[in-house]
């Protein structure tokens, strides 16, 4: 019995984990609800932010099932961007039921 509650409690602790221990950065995370935004870039010194931009999205259901492209290139796709100047992103957490990362991208 000790041996399934040590598997069931590591299985938890995985799902909860889901997509978010993958991505480019950790946001600080609420235990029942998150929803953050911030850069991707560091180095912005003399960025411009570009007239236009684009996103992309992936999203994880359960901890257990994840999909989608969040990259660079495809939110530069969705903006019709030929050059990136900057690169935010988006996370929504709900109770580690539903996750979703964005990246959202400007320039021109």
């Amino acid at each position: 019995m000790r041996s399934f509650a040590i598997a069931a409690l590591l299985l938890c602790l995985v799902a909860m984990s889901g997509c978010v221990m993958w991505a480019p950065v950790i946001p600080p995370l609420g235990a029942v609800f998150t929803a953050t935004s911030g850069p991707i870039d560091t180095d912005v010194d003399q960025t411009t932010i570009g007239n236009r931009s684009g996103s992309a999205s992936s999203v994880c259901v359960l901890g257990m099932f994840a999909f989608g492209d969040a990259s660079i290139s495809a939110a530069a796709e969705d903006g019709n961007l030929s050059t990136v100047n900057h690169v935010d992103y988006s996370y929504l957490n709900v109770l580690y039921l539903f996750q979703s990362f964005t990246t959202i991208v400007y320039g021109d």
